[in-house]
């Protein structure tokens, strides 16, 4: 008898089940799955699922670290980071994309649906190994192991909802694996397939406890830097903690507390330079320092058939104008700041004469991002040491710790061949970092997120040097989130639509 698996797509919320082993490498056919290769009794209800084994259980968690080759982590964050603030236009004229870019984005968007429902697919797929590993009885799959499982699980359903929370702001909050609806558990299962949208506060407290169960329970450290450590959990712990009662009410002490930890850990360092971040391999056949020692999570992209780094043909090339064409207002910084190393190794120009025309940028000198190199093989820094050490800084100025905030600083600067800090106040410090994470971080989809999280981005947009300032005019506080997507309106009741939209 074969194994029902299903992909029931209910208020947006993919609800699935993870195959064996095999589908992580091969990506076998549904069909082929049977209840044995599941360890479930063939005559058992198929929601008593308990993966009992140690291959599934570590094949369910593979399935999950697939879910960062989705349109979201390949493209849409760049989109929403880096086209939706002064870093870059929409380039390609795809009409979703431009909405976003200038602020006209609508709850029809194509983007503004995808993103909930990727999103509750990485959460759904985080909550079948929460709730069902801790129940594997296979004796050689020890406690430690299992723990390691959940916790790097519950790192992935809490940068799922941190990104959720960011986007949306109030959503639902969906914790456990849904049940296969039937005549008898209809009363219990139709409020989590369409559940009302539950506070920020809650979402954040939930993302907080998830985290922190990470921090404890994952690996200390792994060299291969697609693996969910304690440190990384720490990383975005402090990322969390800027945005959580940003602008007015942060609380730098843990900020500062989470980033140190990450900083502090000698299993991890700046690379000597800039550029080796991003270099190809002389053969193509990846990045040359993949897995180096900045790097705290990278998706590692070896094939098509497991995970290719797609992402590359949406930004390099000159077959097609590509998404996210770096804005005059970046290039204007990076210049003014005298930032040549990080600007040759961010900006490509191309001459694209007779392949399209621009209203920016002149066909013989038309740039592209140039922190994707290597098509298919080329692994896709997520999180890396330089964003911690800056955002330690800022803690740090924000708690009045001017000298060890430009310390800190000091240190990125230093690596981008510019001089030391000369801010003399706080406030004038807090405006030095503001532009140094610009500058580093430039088109890994910080800057959008950092202007909200800092209360600048209406003042920031609307006073950007160039054509982008035209379209900030339509920025309201009620536009530094997205609609709730029409669809999930439509199909559940309880969901009420942003303010504005």
């Amino acid at each position: 008898m074969k194994t029902k698996i299903f992909n029931l797509l209910c208020s947006g919320i993919l609800f699935l089940t993870f195959v064996s082993c095999e589908d992580f490498l091969t990506r076998a056919p549904i069909s082929d799955v049977t209840d044995e290769m599941l360890g479930i009794d063939p005559d058992a209800n198929s929601d008593s699922v308990k993966y009992n084994s140690v291959e599934l259980a570590e094949a369910i968690l593979s399935s999950a670290y697939r879910s960062f080759q989705t349109e979201y982590y390949q493209l849409d964050r760049y989109i929403i980071g880096d086209a939706q603030s002064d870093n870059c236009y929409s380039g390609e004229p795809k009409a979703q994309t431009v909405q976003i870019d200038q602020f006209s984005v609508d709850a029809n968007n194509g983007n503004v649906r995808r993103d909930w429902s990727y999103m509750y697919s990485q959460i759904s797929g985080a909550n079948s190994i929460i709730q069902w590993v801790p129940l594997n009885s296979d004796p050689n799959l020890t406690e430690i192991r299992k723990k390691e499982i959940v916790g790097e699980a519950s790192f992935i359903r809490a940068v799922a909802y941190f990104n959720l929370v960011r986007l949306y702001g109030d959503v639902p909050l969906v914790l456990k694996e849904i049940p296969t609806l039937s005549n008898d558990n209809l009363e219990e299962v139709y409020p989590l397939l369409y559940p009302a949208r539950q506070p920020a506060d809650s979402v954040y407290a939930q993302i907080i406890k998830d985290l922190e169960y990470a921090t404890v329970n994952c690996k200390d450290y792994s060299a291969n830097k697609f693996v969910i450590t304690k440190p990384l959990a720490h990383a975005v712990l402090a990322e969390v903690y800027a945005t959580k009662g940003a602008p007015d009410n942060v609380d730098w002490t843990k900020v500062r507390f989470h980033a140190s930890i990450v900083t502090s850990n000698v299993n991890y360092d700046l690379m000597p330079a800039f550029d080796d971040l991003w270099a190809a391999a002389a053969d193509e056949s990846g990045n040359k320092n993949e897995h180096c020692k900045e790097s705290l999570f990278e998706v590692d992209c070896n094939s098509w058939a497991t995970i290719g780094n797609w992402s590359y043909q949406m930004f390099m090339g000159t077959d097609w104008k590509k998404f996210n064409t770096p804005s005059k207002d970046i290039e204007k910084a990076f210049n003014d700041a005298g930032d040549t190393r990080r600007k040759q190794a961010s900006i490509l120009y191309q001459d694209v004469t007779g392949k399209w025309s621009d209203q920016v940028w002149p066909a013989s000198a038309y740039p592209f991002i140039y922190k994707q190199r290597v098509n298919e093989k080329g692994n896709i820094i997520l999180w890396r040491l330089a964003s911690t050490i800056l955002l330690q800084a800022e803690a740090e100025n924000e708690l009045n710790n001017l000298e060890p905030a430009k310390n800190l600083l000091k240190k990125v600067r230093n690596r981008a061949g510019l001089g030391n800090p000369v801010s003399t106040t706080k406030e004038q410090l807090r405006l030095e970092i503001e532009k140094e994470r610009r500058l580093e971080l430039a088109f890994e989809g910080y800057r959008w997120f950092d202007l909200v999280r800092t209360g600048r981005a209406i003042q920031v947009m609307q006073s950007c040097t160039d054509v982008q300032s035209t379209y900030a005019v339509r920025l309201t506080e009620n536009r530094l989130i997205w609609p709730i997507p029409q669809t999930e309106l439509d199909q559940n009741d309880l969901l009420i639509q942003n303010p504005g939209y």
